[in-house]
């Protein structure tokens, strides 16, 4: 094996598993971070060509390694945010790795292209995703309202955010989480021309009206999230804003879509999915 392809292998392949675990985690990290993370990581496999190099691979060592890795790709607030973000950087690691030695042993192939190896990193960890999106789905909710802080454009408004088991709406793209917002409570955050219209009945024409009002800024975060009403067959549209992030008990949450709407309820202003608590 080609010394430069082992390396650029365990970089591509480092550079997944980070950033699985900022998508489990929900964890705002630049993306030099995690190739720093993973470049990193990859010096560090590279000891392991070399024999004098064996002390490296100690324990001690070893959660000296991973205890720099993911203090240099991940931002937290306090030790207990750093320690849910290691555990779960751990969780993934051996998942990845497992999955991938499942997969060589159960194909019978001894010598795998790096192309191939990528491809079993990648799919094990989207299959990690999804697993872990079903379980905490199923998580029984306690307390049914949330203040959240919502930051778009690093302008920022707070709301009342009521807990709705039914809201599980997603961008069906990037398959981000979807928080209804009522409109009126926007004001802080977006321009005036949002506000000219209703939010309650968007189709495709009224949105792309909506669109051309807007500075390239506002128009390239636009989402439009498809969604059916119960018991109806018709389908609507919920026009979207990707949000920097938004915060719930002191944590910050990113890829997030804003979902305007003007429903009719004066005890809260948005309408939280419940998938994103586990990260709270």
């Amino acid at each position: 094996m080609y010394i430069e392809y082992y390396i650029i292998e365990n970089l591509l392949i480092n550079y997944i598993i980070i950033s699985c675990t900022s998508i489990l985690t929900k964890t705002i990290n630049s993306k030099k971070n995690k190739w720093i993370g993973a470049f990193l990581g990859a010096m560090y496999s590279l000891a392991y060509v070399y024999p004098q190099f064996d002390i490296l691979f100690t324990l001690p060592f070893k959660i000296v390694i991973m205890t720099f890795i993911t203090l240099i790709s991940f931002t937290y607030k306090n030790k207990k945010e750093y320690f849910r973000i290691m555990i779960a950087f751990y969780a993934v690691n051996i998942f990845i790795s497992g999955v991938t030695f499942f997969i060589i042993y159960f194909t019978g192939i001894s010598h795998m292209k790096i192309s191939f190896l990528i491809v079993c990193a990648y799919i094990s960890g989207e299959l990690l995703k999804y697993i872990y999106n079903d379980i905490k789905t199923l998580k029984q909710l306690t307390d049914l309202t949330k203040t959240i802080n919502i930051s778009l454009l690093n302008n920022n408004c707070t709301c009342k955010a009521l807990l709705d088991s039914g809201n599980l709406l997603k961008d069906p793209i990037s398959k981000n989480d979807v928080v209804i917002v009522k409109s009126n409570a926007l004001k802080e955050i977006l321009p005036d021309s949002f506000f000219k219209y209703k939010y309650d009945n968007i189709d495709v024409i009224k949105a792309e009206e909506i669109i051309n009002f807007l500075d390239d800024d506002i128009s390239s975060r636009v989402r439009l999230i498809p969604y059916k009403h119960a018991g109806s067959s018709s389908g609507n549209i919920i026009l979207g804003l990707k949000a920097d992030y938004i915060e719930i008990d002191d944590n910050k949450i990113g890829n997030i879509i804003i979902g305007i709407s003007d429903f009719d309820d004066s005890d809260y202003n948005a309408i939280l999915n419940p998938s994103i608590l586990p990260y709270v």
